[in-house]
């Protein structure tokens, strides 16, 4: 869909407060009003593009999954992936933005909104975990490859919410390293 410059900018300012609410109040007691309030936008405004707070929730974890798993890797201010873009650098640069982005996404994992984030995260996994399993950097058994593909999404969530919460001092290259020993 494609929105106009004022569409855009409602839309922002309903993203921006809400990822900024999300990062200092409890996702679960976050109201639509709070919301509005912190956007400065109208009530009507807000319902012409959400109809709840999980809208919204769906709306920040695919801004910040199209640039995750980006099949197109610039040079960043923190990494630069631009060199390559075969599929382990795009697992590597999966975990350097996860972990970019803790702030906002711990408090989404502590959450209610946890299943909403982690359900759009494994759809947007998927391609990626393809990739590697046909290029037979993973799973490289004769398990069934639906099998094989679940278990190693799973994995992945199961890996990334590890890390984002206890593996301070692991860095992403690390992350990606154990993840593909995990599943040789």
């Amino acid at each position: 869909m494609r929105y106009k410059s004022d569409e855009i900018s409602a839309l922002n300012k309903i993203y921006n407060a809400t990822s900024s609410l999300i990062k200092n109040k409890d996702y679960d007691k976050l109201t639509i009003s709070e919301i509005i309030r912190e956007s400065k936008i109208s009530r009507s405004t807000f319902y012409v593009y959400f109809k709840d707070k999980d809208q919204i929730l769906i709306h920040i974890c695919n801004d910040i999954f199209d640039h995750i798993f980006s099949n197109k890797l610039n040079k960043e201010k923190n990494h630069d992936f631009s060199l390559s873009d075969d599929s382990i650098h795009l697992l590597t640069h999966s975990f350097c933005h996860f972990l970019e982005d803790k702030e906002l996404i711990l408090p989404i994992l502590n959450s209610s909104g946890s299943s909403t984030f982690l359900s759009v995260l494994r759809k947007r996994l998927k391609p990626l975990i393809l990739s590697l399993v046909d290029k037979k950097i993973i799973g490289n058994n004769d398990l069934p490859l639906d099998m094989k593909v679940h278990q190693y999404i799973n994995g992945y969530v199961a890996l990334l919410q590890y890390y984002l919460r206890h593996a301070y001092d692991l860095k992403p290259e690390l992350i990606s390293e154990y993840y593909l020993k995990l599943y040789k």
